[in-house]
């Protein structure tokens, strides 16, 4: 990173702030900080500031949503560019109710480029102008409406289907609760299916809920019948996460209603 302005000082001291909540799970992963030169920026900079959730193969898609919520929720403007790793972000403008979104000539090849004029990030490229001017008036009112609402995220980030099942990142999910940061759930995963998916938190502390009872599963509002084998299952995954959040510094252990972590300074 090489801020320039007061502003650029501000927006890393504040990213920097926010995102030292995340665990470092090297060598898994971690969160890093870096700038990138845009092809076609928008505004003064040609430098982004922009953060990502590095592993030892790359940056990884699945962590962008919870980096773009801690960095909104610390006053920060973010980029997620469609289908990218990596999370640009920057101070709050002087008029945060200037026109945010603008159409550019695509920086390669023809079309055109969706562009953040508040981070100087490219949104995402588009080959039809019709299209390209809808998605520009859509992102409008979308940041408009966050804007209304005083809200740092209108929609919590969650985990799809095919992520869910990578226990590091279930696990990743858990200690950002215990950081204070949210807890997640989306409604159309299958509670019966996906082990400790919901998971709940307080100051310090996280509970995986164990969703699988040896006589049923305990969904919101309902119960259903469960063969053995898949309460067994869930024992197994139980002490799989408890493998996975065990470190010195915190407290993990089994209740019958699921696992709970605690730092260590905390009682028990």
């Amino acid at each position: 990173m090489h801020p320039s302005t007061p502003a650029d000082l501000d927006a890393l001291a504040r990213a920097d702030a926010a995102l030292s909540a995340f665990p470092s799970h090297r060598p898994h992963g971690g969160v890093m900080v870096f700038d990138r030169q845009m092809r076609h920026p928008v505004g003064a900079g040609a430098r982004c500031a922009a953060a990502a959730w590095c592993t030892p193969g790359g940056f990884s898609r699945a962590v962008a949503p919870f980096i773009a919520d801690a960095l909104r929720r610390s006053g920060l403007v973010t980029t997620e560019p469609h289908g990218s790793s990596e999370v640009y972000f920057a101070a709050q403008p002087a008029d945060p109710s200037a026109m945010r979104f603008r159409l550019t000539p695509a920086a390669l090849g023809c079309g055109w480029d969706l562009m953040d004029q508040f981070t100087g990030a490219r949104v995402r490229a588009y080959g039809d102008a019709q299209e390209a001017e809808s998605a520009a008036e859509s992102a409008e009112r979308e940041a408009d409406a966050a804007r209304r609402a005083a809200a740092a995220s209108l929609e919590l980030p969650g985990l799809t289907g095919d992520l869910i099942d990578d226990e590091r990142l279930r696990a990743l999910a858990v200690e950002l609760a215990v950081a204070g940061l949210m807890p997640y759930g989306l409604a159309d995963i299958d509670y019966t299916r996906t082990p400790g998916f919901q998971i709940y938190r307080s100051a310090g502390t996280a509970r995986v809920a164990r969703l699988l009872e040896p006589w049923g599963s305990v969904r919101p509002g309902a119960r259903i019948e469960a063969p053995g084998y898949e309460a067994e299952r869930y024992d197994r995954d139980m002490d799989a996460y408890v493998q996975l959040l065990s470190r010195p510094g915190r407290r993990v252990t089994v209740a019958p209603d699921g696992i709970q972590l605690r730092l260590a300074r905390q009682p028990l």
